[in-house]
């Protein structure tokens, strides 16, 4: 147990949602003086193609101000605040803060994103430090197109059998290097095939120190939270 207990990686999903505003500075902070491996982040472009890292289409629930991201130039998005001081911050300012001490999950949110995270990625020297996440196989589809180097996580929620197939065959073609299921839905055999096929596992959605001994037990590579001090 103590042997896998070392492999496992802790991600600080949204730098770690639990313990500060989510995907602020201030949160990625935070989880680079615990000691997490990864930050998780999410990304979308504002209407002057800036890569801002925001989960919402809009910022009405993270901010104190409304609309929408992708209807709002970057200036105007940073008049607002998120709490505790922290505004909404670029891709480029977490790189900045995160570049040579912490490892990123991003994932991406919206259409259009795979180019810029791609070029900011390849600009900052980062490519060994990243894995580029999504729901939406398009997404990873069109950053498998730009560079086959960049590794690859694909998400889901539910366990569909055809979206199975899917990842098992054409994701595996196309380079899919990431399983990355939700607590719920992962088990042993989903694990056990994506370590056949040379894919890690990174589960995320993990919110008690329980569910990640059963995680330990499995074997998984990755456990994401919004609680990292939990497993550190």
């Amino acid at each position: 147990m103590k042997e896998k207990t070392k492999k496992i990686k802790i991600v600080a999903h949204r730098g770690g949602a639990g313990d500060a505003p989510e995907n602020t500075l201030l949160a990625f902070k935070k989880a680079i003086d615990l000691g997490c491996d990864i930050v998780e982040l999410d990304v979308r472009l504002t209407k002057d193609n800036h890569v801002v890292v925001i989960h919402d289409d809009d910022i009405d629930r993270t901010t104190n101000g409304r609309g929408k991201v992708a209807k709002m130039t970057l200036k105007q998005i940073k008049k607002f605040h998120c709490g505790e001081k922290q505004k909404i911050p670029t891709l480029q300012e977490v790189i900045d803060l995160c570049k040579g001490k912490i490892d990123m999950h991003i994932e991406l949110k919206a259409e259009k994103t795979a180019r810029p995270v791609y070029d900011l990625i390849i600009e900052n020297d980062i490519l060994s430090n990243v894995v580029v996440i999504s729901f939406k196989f398009k997404l990873l589809q069109e950053m498998s197109m730009l560079s086959r180097k960049v590794d690859l996580g694909l998400l889901f929620e539910g366990y569909i059998i055809s979206k199975m197939m899917v990842l098992w065959t054409i994701g595996r073609l196309m380079g899919i290097n990431y399983v990355c299921p939700n607590y719920p839905v992962v088990n042993k055999r989903i694990v056990e095939r994506a370590h056949k096929l040379g894919m890690k596992v990174f589960v995320f959605d993990v919110k008690t120190k329980k569910e990640g001994e059963k995680l330990i037990d499995m074997g998984v590579d990755e456990i994401g939270t919004d609680f990292p001090k939990l497993f550190l």
